[in-house]
Order: C-alpha cells, then sequence, then structure tokens
C-alpha cells in the first residue's frame, strides 16, 4: 500500500491569465486611475547654473581708470546760493549779529551848580561853613569820577580843615590843593574836555595871584567851573 493510495491529491484550478497577455502578472490599480492611460512624469524646477570664475579674479584695473566717487550722481543743492545770503535751514555762513553797547547812567546825580559867587557870599552869611561843605563836596565828587580811572583819593576835606592842615602849619594845605588840581584837570582831559584847572593853576593863581589879591578869587572860579564840567560829564556818560 503506498501513500498515493492512503492520501488522493485534488487538483488546484489555475489562475485566469492577464487579459492582453499570455501568462503575465496583471499590475495593481489604484482608485482614480485608468488602467490603460500613461502616467505623467513629474517634473522639478530648474535652477540658474554657478558662472564659471575668471580667469584672473583680482586682476588690477586699468590705470587710466577714474575711481567712483559716493554720491557722485546725487543732485546736492549747495548750502550758500551764489548770491552769498545764507540758506534758510540755517546751515549756511551766519552773519555777524550787531550788538549794541548800552552805556550805563548814573543813578546818582552830582551837583554842578557851584559858583564863585554864592561862596564868597554865602560864605560870609554861614561864617564860612557854607565854603566848608563846598570844598567838601568837590573833594567826594573828584575821588568817585576819577578814582576808578587813576587810583588816587584825596583826603577828605573835614580832616584837612580839622586835623592835617593846622598841624601841618599849612604845608599839607599846598599838597592838598596842588594834588586836587592836578586830578580834576587829567580827568576832564581824560573824557576830552578842555584842561580847565591844573596844579600850574594852584601854585600861580592861588599862591603867586595873592600878591594882587584877586589871584586866588581867580582860582577858586576855575576850579568851580572845572568841577560842574566834571561832573555834567559824568551825569550824562558815567
Amino acid at each position: 500500500m503506498t501513500d498515493s493510495n492512503m492520501h488522493p491529491q485534488i487538483p488546484t484550478p489555475a489562475l485566469p491569465p492577464r487579459p492582453g497577455t499570455s501568462g503575465a502578472t496583471p499590475a495593481p490599480t489604484y482608485p482614480g486611475m485608468s488602467s490603460g492611460a500613461p502616467q505623467p512624469q513629474q517634473t522639478y524646477p530648474t535652477y540658474p547654473s554657478q558662472p564659471s570664475p575668471s580667469s584672473q579674479p583680482y586682476a588690477e584695473p586699468a590705470n587710466n581708470a577714474t575711481p567712483a566717487t559716493p554720491y557722485a550722481d546725487a543732485n546736492i543743492p549747495p548750502s550758500t546760493p551764489a548770491g552769498g545770503a545764507p540758506m534758510p535751514n540755517g546751515y549756511g555762513p551766519q552773519q555777524p549779529i550787531p550788538v549794541t553797547v548800552v552805556q550805563q547812567v548814573p543813578a546818582y546825580k552830582l551837583k554842578t551848580n557851584r559858583s564863585l559867587l554864592k561862596y564868597i557870599l554865602l560864605g560870609l552869611i554861614t561864617f564860612g561853613i557854607y565854603d566848608i561843605v563846598v570844598m567838601y563836596d568837590v573833594t567826594e565828587a573828584t575821588n568817585m569820577v576819577a578814582t576808578p580811572h587813576d587810583g588816587r583819593k584825596s583826603t577828605n576835606y573835614l580832616l584837612m580843615f580839622f586835623l592835617f592842615g593846622w598841624l601841618s602849619l599849612g604845608i599839607a594845605w599846598l599838597v592838598w590843593y596842588s594834588n586836587l588840581s592836578d586830578r580834576i584837570g587829567n580827568e576832564l582831559q581824560r573824557r576830552g574836555m578842555p584842561r580847565e584847572v591844573s596844579m600850574a593853576d594852584f601854585w600861580l593863581w592861588c599862591i603867586l595871584g595873592s600878591l594882587i589879591i584877586v589871584g586866588p578869587f581867580i582860582y577858586l572860579y576855575k576850579l568851580l567851573k572845572a568841577t560842574n564840567m566834571m561832573c555834567e560829564d559824568y551825569n550824562a556818560r558815567g
């Protein structure tokens, strides 16, 4: 007894062949695809090719080549017009600003009404007190006007009258009047005015002129007039 007799073989049916082919295995199909139409070929984007480098990448420019200037073709307006006037934007040349110097007039006005007649008459009426006040005022006015320029200062008239004049036996009076006359004359000359009184006037009219009696009065007239002129100019211009 053999195996073929014990287990009989059952014949297996063969698969039908693919249409249009003989014995070939059919290709799988997907939904939406037709079995007979050819499939389109997928395309990819193309990129420009890189240019080949030149044979001399670092070649020097020609000698006659002009270097490029930045902003050579830009239309930039000039900062100053042809006429020379500054631009309204303020970047042109600025014109000098005129400066006006305002001269300050002194707040305190000095006396300018001294006269020889009042000096004599009021001095007789007041027993010389008016004369002391007038000469004291002349000394203070001279120090106020002339001291900032000449750096000198005349001694107070009251100290001269009550102290130094008597102690020096009259010698201090000669020096004091001489210096006072010279200071007033120098101040008038500095202000561009005539030199109405000077040190020489004191020695000529007050000392030597006393021999003719009227000499000291001429000196006092010149001294008071020069002081009035100096104070008037100071009150106007400072």
